[in-house]
This record gives C-alpha cells, structure tokens and sequence, in this order.
C-alpha cells in the first residue's frame, strides 16, 4: 500500500466535520470526545529496498510536520536497514482539533459561540432548545453578527410575549421588520419551538381581503359595485344573491357585467375552500369558473370539498378544445390529481394534462364568456 502524505489529514479532517459537525453540535461531550485516526501506513522493507531515496524523502516529510494532530512512530528491526523509526499514524483529538485540521477552526468557533449564547439566553438546560438549535445550526451559522443577534432577540421577546396579538409591523424588536421576519420566520420558529414546545409566534396577521363584484346593485344598495373586504366581513354581509360566481383570477371579477340576482368573489386560487365558511354564499347557487389547466381543476376539487354543490363554468373540453390555439405550455403542472371532477370535468382536466397545456380564464373571447354567463 502507498505510504500517506499529510495532505490526506486534510482530507479526512474536512470529511469528518462535514459529517460529524451537526452530531457535534447537538452534543458537547461528543464533541469533546471525538478523534480521527489517520493510518500513513509506512513502507516495508521490500518497498524501502527498491526506492530508498523516496522513503527517506517521506520520513523526512513527517518528522517536519507542522499540521494538526499527533504524529505516532513505531520501530522497524529491518534486516538490510537495521532498526528505523517510521511514522505509523496522526491522531486528531477533539472536535476543535479536527476542524482545524479541517480549515475550518474560526466556523468551529462561531458555532460553539453561538451554540452557547442561545442556551444562555434562551433556556440553559433545556434539552428541547438544545436540540432545536442543532437543528438549525446550519441556518444560524450563515447569519452575519448582525443578523444573529436579531435572531436571539427575536425568540427570546416571543418566548416572553407568547400571546402579544400584534401586528408583525408592531413588533417592539430593535432591527427586526416584516422583510426580515419573513425571510427567517422558519428558524424563528424552529429555535422558538425549542424554548416553549410550539412555534406560534403569537403575532397577528392581515386578513385576506376579498374582491367581490355586487352584479345586481339591489342586492346590497349603499356598497360600492366592486370593493374589497376580509372573510369574516364578507360573511356577515346581508346578501342573499340567487347565484355566486366565483373565480380563480381578480380580472373576471372586474370584467363580468350586471347581472340579477348575482355576486361575484374571488376565491384566491388554493385558498378558495376559505369561502365555505361565507354562510350566503354556501346558500346560493355557486358556480367556479378557473384557468382550464391542472391547477384550475385541482382548485375546484378543493372547493368541491367543502362545498359539494359548487358547479364548474367554462371548464369543459368542448371550451379548451374550440380555443385551444389561445392556449400555451403549463410550466409547472400540478402534482394534485383532482377526484372529485365531474365526468365532464375530468376529461377536460386528462385533456389539458395530457397535452401539457393550459388555457387562462380571460382570454377566452368575451362574447363566448357572456353567452355562457347568462346561460347560467
């Protein structure tokens, strides 16, 4: 076997934090504990005999080593070469030993810094915030200083605020704004996990407003024709419309004309099955009318659910196949396959999949649309 250069401490130094760093950090004695066994497996006699130049040339290189580890050495008793001290293997002990060994000695330091500073600000002794902060180790070693402390201020005024109902704007936290709050909200969570055994952050958000087109002006007479408003305000509303269209896209809301006895409501793409909890709107004749491509149909499945009585518009076969030239590629289809499609649905939903399509709600010619509209 060919004798070792040092270079392969490197190597297996850096191979061994790569893998063992997170192991390490989730358990101290571990850390302190670790070694790496590097063999150099130096020459033998035979192998001294046909090249004496190059062992002597590799003793040297050992005897001279000035990386990390403990060189051990052994006799040989040679009967050509008499008795020999030959580097037999480099002991790293320690995981601080292995990560400089590594390159790696000041992110070693970091992380056992950091490490220490979240348990001492956040909960020393607790085995669940020790184990979030391993976790998570990975995300919080990227932060710069600045950012990590945000970080640990962050989850300590949650841990202390657990139900503060404010507004994520409201947020008394010296640094810390909607941008950056959402950009680590999952670390947040995960090392706020730790702490207290949830990741509710106890924080308030905007409601989802809905846009909704009053067709018929009688049926709510002092609101504005289209306006915007929240679920639970559009639940208590007293509307009685004969029929709600509602639809996957803002636009059709906009576009579709007066029409008796009618409501129009934006059903916020995946977010539709929200709109069962509108007790009128349940109590009407509710028809969906989305994209005809894989998520429209895995949209409607959804609503479907919560509301079996919802009849689709415009989302048929015959309709993709009579405009399919207005049609273009679906990036990205769905990995939902939808099962509550009627018969008629489910062929439009195999024919759009099948073919890797999709046909956008508005561009379907507007006289096309209103015929089908009134024939509701």
């Amino acid at each position: 076997m060919k004798s070792v250069a040092p270079s392969a401490v490197v190597d297996k130094a850096r191979t061994t934090y790569r893998n063992r760093r997170g192991r390490w950090i989730a358990d101290p004695d571990a850390a302190a504990s670790a070694s790496v066994t590097v063999a150099l497996h130096p020459p033998s006699e035979t192998a001294v005999a046909a090249d004496p130049d190059a062992a002597v040339a590799w003793v040297r290189t050992w005897h001279g080593y000035a990386g990390h580890g403990t060189v051990a050495w052994e006799t040989r008793r040679w009967r050509s070469f008499g008795t020999q001290d030959v580097p037999v293997r480099v002991v790293l002990s320690g995981a601080a030993e292995i990560a400089a060994a590594a390159g790696r000695a000041a992110e070693w330091r970091t992380l056992t810094d950091r490490r220490q500073r979240l348990l001492a600000e956040l909960g020393p002794g607790t085995a669940g915030l020790a184990a979030a902060v391993a976790a998570t180790h990975s995300r919080w070693l990227g932060l710069d200083d600045t950012d990590f402390g945000r970080l640990v201020a962050t989850v300590r005024w949650l841990a202390a605020n657990p139900s503060s109902g404010l507004l994520v704007r409201q947020l008394p936290i010296p640094g810390v704004d909607t941008k950056w709050l959402a950009q680590h909200r999952g670390t947040v969570e995960s090392v706020l996990e730790g702490v207290r055994g949830d990741r509710d952050l106890g924080v308030r958000a905007l409601p989802r407003l809905c846009e909704v087109a009053v067709l018929d002006r009688t049926l709510l007479p002092a609101a504005p024709r289209i306006f915007a408003t929240s679920l639970g305000e559009l639940a208590a509303l007293p509307l009685r419309p004969t029929v709600t269209v509602v639809l996957e896209n803002k636009e059709g809301v906009h576009a579709l004309p007066d029409r008796p006895a009618t409501v129009a409501v934006h059903g916020g793409g995946y977010a539709v099955h929200e709109l069962a909890d509108v007790p009128w709107l349940v109590a009407s004749d509710v028809v969906y009318w989305g994209d005809l491509d894989t998520h429209g149909f895995a949209i409607l499945d959804r609503f479907r659910r919560r509301v079996p009585q919802v009849r689709s518009l415009l989302m048929d076969a015959g309709t993709f196949a009579r405009w399919r030239e207005l049609a273009v590629p679906e990036p990205t289809p769905a990995g939902h396959v939808p099962v509550g499609l009627t018969d008629g649905e489910r062929e439009a939903f195999e024919l759009v999949r099948d073919e890797g399509m999709r046909l956008e709600q508005e561009r379907i010619p507007w006289p096309y649309v209103l015929d089908r509209v009134a024939a509701l």
